[in-house]
This record gives C-alpha cells, structure tokens and sequence, in this order.
C-alpha cells in the first residue's frame, strides 16, 4: 500500500457515516457514562467536570445494574458457563478419550479466560456498561507475552464498517500518542517524513490502527503467514505521509458485540437509546426539584423601603435591627408544591429502569414468605424472559472471543492432542451459562410432570415403566441441569459396568451352587457303592 491517502480518505467517510448519531452518542455519555471518553472528534489536554450538569444517577445506577446482569447471567466465572462439542455427533456417542479431549480444552480456554493479563472479565464488564449505553462495544483481541489480551477500546475512538451480511469486517481505531510513546512501540520512527522526535509531551500524534480484509489472491486460501492473511493491518498517523507499519493478521482483531440493530444499521442501539428521553427529563426534574427546594429553605425577603439598619444580614443566629413601627421582613411564598414533582420523578425512574431490564436482573423481595421453589420459579422465568435478549451478545462476543482463544492457544501449543477420531471434525460451542440455562426450565418442568403423571399407571401397571429408557432419561435430566458431563457415565461404560455386574453375578451363582452340587455326587458314589446295577440302570450309565 502506498501512501495514507486512501485510508485518510475511508476514515474520514467513516467519521461521517457515524456523524448522524453522535447527538445521541454525546448525551449517553453525557448522563448515563459520564466517565467514558467523549464524542468530540478530537483530542485536548483540558478535561471537563461532566458531573456539574448531572442532577440525577438513575440512568447511571441503572447501566451498572445492567452491566453486572450481563457478566453474572453470560460469564459467571466461578461456573463452567460454555462447553465444546463434535458438530453432528450426539455427545453421548463419544468415547472417553474425545469427551477427554474436549473437556481438557474447555479447562484450558476459562484458565486463559480468568488470567490476570488475560483482561477478559474486566474487558467484558465494560463492554457491557457500552453496550448498555451506547448499543455497541469493541473489544481489541490480541496476544501479549504468550497470553490472549482483550482490551475494551472506548467507542468515540473506534469506526467500523460491515460487509453485505451485516458482519463487521473493518475497523479503523484512534489514540493518541507522545513522540516519546512512538519511537517506542516503532523503532526507526524518528527517520520517517512528517516526525519530529523532539516535540513535547503537550504535542501528540494522531495514531490510527486500521484492519480491513485483505484484497490479495492469496488471501482467500487463509494463510496464517505473508499476503494470505485474511486481514491486512495498518498503523498509520495523518500527519505522516507514508505508514507507520504494515502487517497482517488471520483472524479479526476486533469483537464489536451490538445490543440490537434495526435492518442494514451499522452501530447498535442499547437500552439507554429507547429511554433517551426520559433520562433527559429526570435530569431536568430533578434539578428543578433542587431549585425549589433551595427557595423554600432559603425564600427571598421582603421589606419597606428604608426600613432595616444596615447591614444586611444572613444566615441563622444573626440578628437584624428594623426601625420601630415598620414592617418586619417577610418571605415571598411562591406557592412551590415539590410534592407533585416527586411523584413525576418516581414514576420517570420506574421508566427507566424497565428499558434496563433492572427489574428482571435483580428479584424484588416481597413482604410475605416465599419457599425456595417460589423463588427459583421467580428467578428462572425473569432469567427465560431476559435469556433471548442475550443471543446477539453469543454471537457477536463470546463465540468470537472462545474461537479466536482456540486458535491463538493451539498456536502455541496449549491445547491437548486432538485424537485420532476427531481428525477433520468441526467442534461448536454450547453455552450453560444460568440465561442459557433458563430456557431449559420449561423442559426440567415437563420431565417432572411427565414423572408424576405415569406414577399411578405404574401402580396398577408395573410394566409401563419396561418402555421407558432409563439411561436416556438421566442424561436428559443432568444436561438441562447443567451437570458436568464428566459426572454422568457413558454408554459404553454403563455396558462394560453391566457386563461386568452379570458376570459377576454370575460367578456367585455357580459358588453358591457348588455345595449342593458336590453332595449330589457324594450321594450318587454311595449309592453306586451299595447297588451298582440299581444306580447304574437309574442313571443310563
């Protein structure tokens, strides 16, 4: 690639495809993440008090709920909240060295997850405090010193285009950098047109890191070498004539998970966008709330005209001399009824924290007793109502983020010997997570109602249960349980266990029977000994 002119010229198309929703995006910031970079197109050293037009901290308070939602019902980590399978391959048709296989890599791929360096559950509970503001979060993947980094990069900084199937394929990421920072991560920098290694601390560059697919023939074969990268990867500065460097990449560099989008949008919307207005008018509510509970403590005085000695005087314990026979100051009562305003601002923040869906992430406790089977039915129908919410964030985050993992780990040689049998298999993710599992309730409920309907036709017919697999029902019941598959025995293994069951059974069979059959022979050579003929005709022998 020669020159920058062509990527100065997509970036800039970017910036202006994104232009029409920066309103929105500005005031997101503005009263829902006031601590995020703001959509200002450009960099200063003078950063601003965002908190002194903040009056109200519902729509903030609501976004955190929000986030820790998210992180608690998709990546608990304390729970094994994906697992691998064969594509097309019933799981319970594996034998022990692939279930091996596959469980091993799902250890290895959470181990990188829960990492210090690894950044994943950090990165993760940001991108869903953006995605509860903005819609839309991106999240830089990369490897540092031999462990998979996720880094959230914060939005005002990050333009992105989609390809004909709504996926994002290009990514074109600002920061700002010292001359100092530069020479730094780029040796031999300093020797390029339009960089002065002697600027000051105060003067930064404008360094952008562009990925887009590779145009190459050779790309289409997916090399993870040379020009048949899938990717090509630009780090480049406006200020500079030709790219900084020039490099590749096999996989996307970039998550960029959407809440959800309406029919060819690019940028998602989040659950700040559809309460937008309200937030605004909470904002507004509440400061007037402020104001007029400021001039009832504090009301404007009155007084006749020449009528108070000076000075004036206020403040509590303070004294204040009028001349005799006037009229002592009074206060003007406007008429404020801050009650009424109260209970618009009530009813605003029920409004909002709807479209945040606090009210399904987190149960409201009731007065009256409830049994620990009433809650869990509580608890799982907010978590089944909230569960197709979250499919986008499978699809658009963590299974890139869980195959991306895959790929950089087997690089490196992390991950078990794949066995022989698994050798051209494609593997898929299944997710367990407690939204995931939510959706299985219903099927839970079915099996125990199932249960209990056929327990009186057992009674009276205790040959119905002979049509009822046992094994089968089990597996069933432990998958929608969420039980690890290690727990449950194979079908191989319940044969070989069953197997082994009767021929040990019978074993004990011909022990026990040994006795009699030894006094049987006893008896018959006595009996040959006092009547052979009798015996032997008896006996054919």
């Amino acid at each position: 690639m020669s020159g920058t002119t062509a990527l100065a010229e997509r970036y800039e198309e970017l910036k202006l495809l994104r232009s029409n929703l920066d309103s929105m995006f500005k005031d997101s910031q503005r009263y829902v993440r006031p601590n995020s970079n703001k959509f200002d197109h450009g960099f200063t050293s003078k950063q601003e008090d965002g908190s002194k037009i903040l009056y109200d901290d519902t729509a903030v308070w609501c976004n955190q709920m929000f986030a820790n939602g998210l992180a608690s019902n998709l990546i608990p980590k304390s729970d094994r909240w994906f697992y691998l399978r064969v594509q097309n391959k019933p799981q319970g048709l594996l034998n022990s060295e692939e279930l091996s296989f596959l469980q091993a890599c799902e250890d290895r791929i959470l181990h990188e997850f829960s990492l210090p360096q690894s950044q994943f559950y950090s990165a993760s509970h940001e991108c869903f405090l953006d995605i509860g503001s903005y819609g839309t979060s991106p999240v830089q993947i990369s490897e540092v010193e031999g462990v998979v980094n996720f880094r959230s990069r914060p939005l005002a900084d990050v333009f992105f285009d989609t390809d004909q199937y709504g996926t994002v394929d290009t990514v074109h990421y600002r920061c700002y950098k010292t001359a100092r920072q530069l020479m730094q991560s780029f040796p031999g920098i300093e020797d390029m047109r339009g960089f002065n290694p002697t600027d000051s601390v105060h003067s930064k560059y404008e360094l952008i890191y562009s990925i887009f697919p590779n145009t190459d023939k050779a790309a289409k074969k997916g090399s993870r070498v040379g020009k048949g990268r899938k990717y090509t990867v630009v780090y480049w500065c406006p200020r500079m004539p030709e790219p900084i460097l020039e490099s590749g990449s096999s996989y996307f560099t970039f998550l960029v998970p959407r809440w959800s989008k309406l029919a060819d949008e690019i940028y998602g919307r989040g659950p700040a966008f559809s309460c937008l207005s309200q937030i605004r008018a909470l904002n507004k509510m509440v400061k007037e709330a402020l104001t007029s509970a400021e001039y009832l403590n504090f009301p404007t005085l009155t007084a006749e005209e020449d009528s108070i000695m000076l000075p004036m005087k206020y403040g509590s314990r303070q004294i204040m001399f009028h001349e005799p026979g006037t009229e002592k100051p009074s206060p003007i009562l406007a008429g404020n009824q801050p009650q009424y305003v109260m209970e618009m601002i009530r009813m605003y923040r029920e409004s909002v924290n709807r479209s945040f869906f606090v009210d399904q992430i987190i149960r409201q406790e009731k007065k009256e007793r409830q049994s620990v089977l009433e809650i869990q039915d509580t608890r799982g129908q907010m978590l089944n109502q909230l569960a197709p919410l979250l499919n986008r964030m499978e699809s658009e985050y963590l299974s890139p983020a869980i195959e991306a993992t895959f790929e950089l780990l087997g690089r490196q040689n992390e991950l078990p010997e794949r066995p022989s049998s698994l050798d051209g298999a494609s593997l898929e993710i299944a997710y367990s997570s407690p939204s995931s599992q939510s959706q299985f309730a219903t099927r839970l409920a079915d099996i125990s109602a199932f249960m209990k309907d056929i327990a009186p036709l057992a009674q009276v017919e205790p040959t119905i249960l002979q049509s009822l697999n046992e094994t089968k029902l089990f597996e069933s019941y432990a998958k929608y349980r969420n039980i690890d598959p290690s727990v449950v025995k194979s079908q191989e293994e319940v044969n070989a266990m069953r197997a082994e069951q009767a021929e040990q059974a019978e074993e004990q069979q011909q022990i026990q029977s040994a006795p009699q059959i030894t006094g049987a022979i006893k008896d018959i050579a006595q009996a040959k000994q006092t009547d052979p003929e009798g015996v032997g005709n008896l006996l054919n022998i």
